[in-house]
């Protein structure tokens, strides 16, 4: 007999972080997962969730192992357990952060150990790293089948200043979530703002958000409209908690009030689950980023706000330039409250303007809807399938 559609799928482990951990990554990787299976391009998903310290959590029915973050011997361990499980493909989210050891380099005894091979997505790609940063991602791109990045910029940099062989590197857009159809109107009278104008921005909140410009920026912006409103949306990141508690943003509200912009300004300390996230955003009339970090290379948030076809307005960063680009956001200086007002006073003062930034929002989530992106992972797995049995070229052992 031959063989069944199911076997003929890759069977793919995901080591990442993973809800209800609140993280990015985890977030990332819960939509990946679930799109490339209801997509028809895995047979099945096993993640090996990356737990912080006392981070031991109830998590669903895909988690299979469990990696304590800063124990040496439990990626070990989980190498072990994954060459006996018959998977046929490792996808690693890396980020620096979340892994053990200096720079993240722990987990680089699970790559080395595996017997199957491994697609490396990096969240994370510094154009001018340490070297101990560029040792760990040089060596887990030489170990990796493919190495996927969501920016043409981040693929660029791999080539050029890391030495990554071309051949190997993969430009898959972040995904997006795409709203149900609901009318903007409808979302702002569900959630009592159909008298304001809304900005907002949403995220784990940290310093790096440079949301305080964003709080300058409203002086010059409520002169001329009194019903604006701006909504920070998203509990402090955990992490930073841990170190600096609520400093952030117990700043942002004391500079809030120092303005006397309490009716302009509205924080919603909880990480919104995905219904309640979609809801604020179909609600908001721009959306801000003003993001300090230059470098980065990827943003979940950034993207969900263009795939609800939403103005936007942000910093130049690496990966905002490139996925703004073709008229899709207006880019505002860093740091820079002036610019940031200018920026989205021009949008509220020009209907065509802001029609033609959310069409073409609108036009780019089409694009990287999650099912899309699926599709690419999908091949992606599916070639690194074909080498099962070979790790760089070596004959491993088989466990089929």
């Amino acid at each position: 007999m031959g063989d069944s559609i199911l076997d003929l799928l890759p069977r793919v482990a995901y080591v990442s972080t993973y809800p209800p951990r609140v993280c990015g990554i985890g977030t990332f990787t819960r939509d990946l997962t679930r799109a490339v299976l209801v997509g028809g391009h895995v047979s099945t998903n096993l993640i090996v969730a990356i737990n912080e310290e006392h981070g031991n959590r109830c998590y669903d029915t895909n988690v299979r192992l469990t990696i304590d973050q800063f124990n040496r011997e439990s990626y070990l361990f989980a190498a072990s357990l994954l060459n006996t499980l018959g998977v046929d493909v490792v996808n690693l989210e890396h980020e620096y952060g979340i892994f053990g050891g200096e720079w993240g380099e722990y987990v680089l005894d699970l790559c080395r150990s595996i017997k199957m091979p491994l697609v490396s997505t990096f969240h994370t790609v510094l154009r001018n790293p340490p070297e101990k940063a560029r040792r760990v991602l040089n060596e887990i791109a030489g170990l990796s089948h493919t190495v996927v990045v969501t920016i043409e910029s981040a693929a660029r940099l791999l080539e050029k200043r890391f030495g990554v062989d071309a051949q190997k590197v993969r430009v898959i857009r972040h995904g997006a979530a795409l709203p149900d159809l609901r009318h903007s109107k409808c979302a702002k009278r569900q959630l009592g703002l159909q008298k304001r104008t809304v900005l907002a921005t949403f995220g784990l909140m940290n310093a790096g958000k440079g949301i305080e410009y964003a709080i300058e920026s409203l002086p010059y912006l409520v002169k001329e409209r009194l019903d604006l409103l701006f909504l920070v949306i998203g509990e402090t990141h955990p992490d930073v908690r841990k170190r600096e508690g609520e400093a952030y943003r117990d700043k942002l509200i004391s500079l809030a009030k120092r303005l006397k912009l309490d009716r302009h300004v509205r924080f919603i300390d909880r990480y919104l689950n995905d219904d309640e996230l979609s809801l604020y955003l179909q609600a908001v009339d721009i959306y801000l980023a003003p993001y300090l970090g230059k470098d980065q290379v990827s943003s979940g948030t950034l993207t969900l706000a263009l795939g609800h076809g939403k103005a936007i307005v942000s910093t130049p960063t690496v990966f905002a330039k490139e996925i703004l680009s073709n008229n899709r956001g207006l880019f505002c200086r860093f740091a820079d409250a002036h610019s940031l007002a200018e920026c989205a006073d021009r949008i509220l003062g020009d209907r065509q303007l802001r029609r033609e930034l959310e069409a073409n929002a609108f036009d780019y989530g089409q694009e990287v809807a999650w099912t899309k992106v699926a599709d690419q992972y999908g091949e992606v797995f599916r070639s690194a399938m074909r080498i099962r049995g070979t790790v760089n070229g070596v004959t491993a052992v088989s466990e089929t």
